[in-house]
């Protein structure tokens, strides 16, 4: 028999796919674990239980859309979309009695099922909204926190295109014969009947001149204003013209993205137009008018590329990021001008649409179309270009048909980037990246029921959470805080102290956990709202209870005899370095943080700090430790150390 000493002293790989198992001479392997549920990856190497989740408020409606508003750091709100509402959360508080209509909601035009579909941007106190099948929508907060108004958005100058082109059997006459710029014109189609309701608002071109239609008399006949003077007045050969209508309306639809960049409103995703993108007159967000090409007018540009790549979202970074369906453009002027711009193509991945792509620590992250990596798209000055990345190349498997996506920034408390990705399947995958101490890692949370959304408020992190309380389905909102050891939960705080908790209604009927003078007591179960103790307390928590795991990747350890991955072995002992924490299993086993002595007996469970040690008995195949913990308590895995005997 040979014994060997096999150490982990850092996480910071995170959760590794169960197909790297093999992987011993992977550095990741040796950071990494088998399974990380429910913890958080610390930049020093450890791993700490995750925070609990505050319980905000509950919503009847089993389908929502979060979205964040900021205006500044002290007016910052959580805007919820459902079913023709939205309802204002501003510090996790209802708003209520909204523009004083008596509702605790603004009414709003999208269904359950078009809030999944449109694309917004804000800018000071104005949300701008997108959706392919409505005009535009203005969202805007005025006065006080409960002040809400929506409305359509009114352009001066629409874009428009000639969605015919082909007027080569017919002619055009210009009356009177010499018009000149301002002047209303009639024109006359002869040969051809090309006109409809639809052309206003839109441009007739031909001769060098340009007139804008603001009339429509019959399908031979409209009238307009001249922007650009004829070369030629007399009749233009339909050949030579262009009839072009406004991109956006009922018949052609809207644009479905939105963002702000460069003092210019960019709209792109449009129904007719898939692949153009549309950006306004600088400092001008409703004027899209064309004019004659100058620096600072509007720029219409469409995609050019060898396969249809419909634009589904924009971003504003270091430059005007493109995702398409089929890849990753971006343009490289900087400012952006008409008479100069381009589009480069930087990768061919595509974006899964239905996911807002997001940034984090100076990288866009996008979900690839297949809704199975999260890629980084990422300029580098070196390369004077893009790349993007696969940031989850270790953890392919904790992404699952992802659904929502928030990133929260590091902080005091928070010492690192994370990136929230709500999968299909109700479970999170969270990224933690903090690239000054190299961590990079994934995680997964899980709870008592199913994640369907997620925003990030303030670096307040708030999700939607579909559970089942005492047999029924029910939707809450709740928020993950630092201070809380379990979910959709409640604090209060006696004075003088008391056994009674009240707010409970929530939970009416579902076993839950209570933390009381910080100390973990029995279960109890609400009823009317409330639950009594066994004793009074003062500071006292209650909610759902959700298991940790922490399990090792299986080691193989290179013996003078030969590696050990295919011999009988078992654990002799376990030490682990620990902070902090109270209430583990390692392999299973309770890990004593008691010790002995006068008056430590009857004392209750306190947080320990240092080193324990249990032996495990047993043989396997694997060597691998499991830290688990079933109760609401602290706990912060520093390190692990392994003492191996191997047979054979």
């Amino acid at each position: 028999m040979t014994k060997a000493i096999v150490s982990q002293t850092s996480f910071t790989a995170g959760e590794l796919d169960p197909r790297l198992a093999a992987r011993h001479d992977y550095d990741s392997f040796y950071k990494g674990g088998e399974t990380l549920t429910n913890v958080v990856c610390l930049g020093q190497g450890g791993v700490k239980r995750r925070p609990g989740m505050k319980y905000i408020g509950a919503i009847s409606e089993s389908t929502t859309r979060f979205v964040k508003f900021e205006f500044n750091i002290t007016q910052t709100y959580l805007l919820v979309f459902v079913a023709l509402k939205m309802y204002v959360y501003k510090d996790g508080v209802l708003q209520t009695n909204i523009n004083g209509s008596g509702n605790d909601y603004l009414v709003t035009p999208w269904d359950a099922t078009e809030i999944q579909d449109f694309g917004y941007t804000q800018s000071a106190d104005t949300l701008i909204v997108c959706h392919n099948d409505y005009v535009p929508r203005k969202i805007v907060r005025s006065g006080s926190h409960s002040s809400w108004a929506i409305s359509n958005m009114t352009f001066s100058y629409q874009p428009s295109f000639d969605f015919t082109a082909n007027y080569d059997s017919g002619t055009f006459t210009i009356s009177p014969s010499n018009p000149v710029v301002g002047d209303t014109v009639t024109v006359t189609c002869s040969g051809a009947t090309p006109v409809t309701s639809g052309h206003v608002g839109g441009m007739f071109e031909g001769n060098g001149g340009i007139v804008r239609i603001t009339g429509y008399s019959s399908s031979t006949v409209f009238t307009g204003s001249l922007v650009q003077e004829f070369i030629n007045n007399n009749s233009i050969s339909g050949s030579d013209a262009s009839l072009e209508e406004p991109v956006w309306s009922a018949s052609r639809g809207y644009p479905g993205s939105v963002t702000f960049h460069e003092a210019r409103m960019w709209f792109s995703n449009s129904t007719s137009r898939p692949q153009t993108l549309w950006g306004s007159v600088i400092g001008d967000f409703w004027n899209f008018d064309r004019g004659s090409a100058r620096d600072d007018e509007s720029i219409d540009i469409t995609l050019d590329t060898d396969q249809v790549n419909a634009i589904y979202h924009l971003v504003s970074g270091p430059h005007l990021q493109i995702f398409t369906s089929g890849g990753e453009f971006y343009i490289p002027d900087r400012p952006i001008k008409p008479s100069s711009v381009g589009v480069l193509r930087q990768t061919r991945f595509g974006i899964l649409k239905k996911v807002q792509p997001i940034n984090v620590d100076g990288a866009t992250m996008f979900i690839q179309r297949n809704g199975k990596q999260v890629r980084e798209f990422l300029y580098t000055y070196q390369e004077n270009s893009y790349n993007s990345h696969e940031i989850n190349l270790l953890a392919p498997h904790l992404i699952n048909s992802p659904v929502s996506m928030a990133a929260q920034t590091g902080d005091i408390i928070n010492e690192g980037n994370y990136l929230f990705v709500v999968n299909g399947d109700g479970t999170v995958a969270v990224f933690i990246t903090n690239r000054a101490e190299q961590v990079t890692a994934w995680t997964r949370y899980t709870t008592t029921g199913t994640i369907k959304q997620v925003a990030v408020v303030e670096d307040v992190v708030y999700f939607f959470v579909q559970r089942t309380i005492n047999g029924s389905t029910v939707y809450h909102i709740e928020a993950l805080d630092n201070d809380y050891y379990t979910d959709s939960a409640i604090q209060v705080t006696n004075d003088p102290a008391s056994a009674t908790v009240s707010g409970l209604s929530h939970l009416n009927g579902e076993e839950c956990r209570v933390r009381a003078d910080n100390s973990v007591m029995d279960k109890a179960t609400p009823s009317s709202g409330s639950i009594t103790l066994t004793r009074t307390a003062t500071n006292i928590e209650v909610g759902l209870n959700y298991n940790l795991e922490v399990k090792t990747m299986p080691v193989n350890i290179a013996l003078p005899s030969g590696p050990i991955n295919a011999k009988m072995r078992r654990i002799l002992r376990v030490s682990a370095q620990l902070y902090e924490t109270a209430g583990i299993k390692i392999n299973g086993k309770v890990l004593p943080v008691k010790g002995f002595g006068v008056g430590v007996l009857g004392a209750g469970v306190t947080n320990f700090t240092g080193i324990k040690s249990i032996p495990i008995l047993g043989y396997s195949k694997t060597t691998q430790v499991s830290v688990t913990q079933v109760d609401p308590m602290p706990m912060t895995l520093l390190g692990l150390t392994v003492e191996v005997q191997v047979t054979g």
